[in-house]
């Protein structure tokens, strides 16, 4: 095995508050870990007594019903219109998703996909139509787009609720064309490159073989993706990663294997919203147009987004990770894989399909 899942336990003493009934000192932990590819940190810590609660966003959902532009009486009405080189019709509609541009553009190539009729739908109310859908709508649109040159990522991503960065309720992906996708993938790709060219082979065929044979952050597998906790997450409760084996782009992937995924992801987001989590962030992270070598595969990371004090609405973006970019988690990886694998079982019997 060449990855190394670096920790180091790190202990805090202090004295109990005067007049407690225990007197010895306070003996606390935590955690510093590296992640196995890029080598950045993140830390889990302060986890003593948390547990989430379920915050009420139900005023928010009411309040947001007038004038949404994407509830079925307006859509059509208030969108704008791809160029019909792109799209004949104006927009892309497969079942309940519509797909337009975005008119808050993130860059040359920016879109909205709206997935349901319904103007709010939680979390574990989504069919596998509508999140099939909406993902097909999006690679038919990047399918489309006219050839580019090498270095462009195709990208889709979705903030699902306030307390996740939408700024609608009503659900709805963003998918984009970009040569600048932000540091994280232009990180996992350059250290992809360097892996293949020292090992030979996958980063990511390592990391699912070497997490399948631990058990401990993996959680299922099936004929099409894999399944796994980050040994570094960038959730406050850790996050889904699914892996799409030997495929690098969102073009490439079938009507199957995107079922094999939607089927996966209801199952996490069902677990998640059981246990208190009302919103969370989706992003897929594919390889740069042309590449060469297979050092890549395409991979999602579905990210619980939880309030730590809803009463305040204390949000779980702080400081380490706003300004000093350290993620940190208050729920271990293994302790999330652990609670997953009996939801994934059903879905993925063992032993996995080869």
């Amino acid at each position: 095995m060449t990855l190394r899942f670096a920790s180091e336990r790190r202990f805090s003493t202090f004295l109990p508050a005067e007049g407690a009934p225990e007197t010895k000192p306070i003996r606390r932990y935590s955690e510093v870990r590296r992640d196995p590819l890029t080598g950045r940190s993140g830390r889990v810590a302060h986890f003593e007594g948390f547990s989430l609660v379920a915050p009420d966003l139900s005023q928010v959902v009411e309040e947001s019903r007038a004038g949404c532009p994407f509830c079925p009486e307006r859509i059509l009405k208030v969108t704008p219109l791809l160029p019909r080189a792109i799209a004949p019709g104006g927009r892309i509609q497969r079942g309940e998703a519509i797909l337009f541009p975005n008119i808050s553009p993130y860059d040359r190539q920016s879109v909205v996909v709206s997935l349901s009729r319904e103007h709010f739908l939680s979390a574990n109310q989504f069919t596998a139509a509508q999140l099939a859908d909406g993902l097909l709508a999006s690679i038919e649109y990047f399918r489309s787009l006219p050839k580019v040159g090498r270095g462009t990522h195709s990208v889709i991503t979705w903030n699902y609720m306030p307390p996740a960065g939408a700024t609608q309720v009503h659900a709805h992906f963003q998918a984009f064309s970009t040569n600048r996708p932000g540091w994280l993938l232009e990180e996992e790709v350059r250290r992809s490159r360097l892996f293949w060219r020292r090992h030979h082979h996958p980063y990511w065929q390592e990391l699912a073989d070497t997490e399948e044979a631990s058990g401990e952050r993996f959680v299922a597998g099936g004929r099409h993706t894999r399944w796994l906790t980050p040994f570094v997450s960038r959730s406050v409760v850790s996050e889904v990663l699914t892996l799409f084996p030997e495929r690098a782009y969102l073009e490439e992937l079938s009507s199957d294997e995107v079922a094999e995924f939607v089927a996966g992801l209801r199952v996490a987001l069902a677990a998640f919203h059981e246990e208190g989590v009302r919103a969370f962030n989706l992003a897929f992270y594919g390889a740069p147009s042309q590449e060469r070598t297979p050092h890549f595969w395409l991979h999602a990371r579905v990210s619980p987004r939880i309030y730590f004090s809803p009463a305040i609405q204390g949000s779980d973006n702080t400081s380490w990770q706003h300004l000093l970019d350290e993620p940190f988690m208050v729920r271990s990886p293994e302790a999330l894989a652990e609670r997953l694998r009996d939801r994934f079982r059903p879905l993925f019997p063992l032993p996995r399909p080869k």
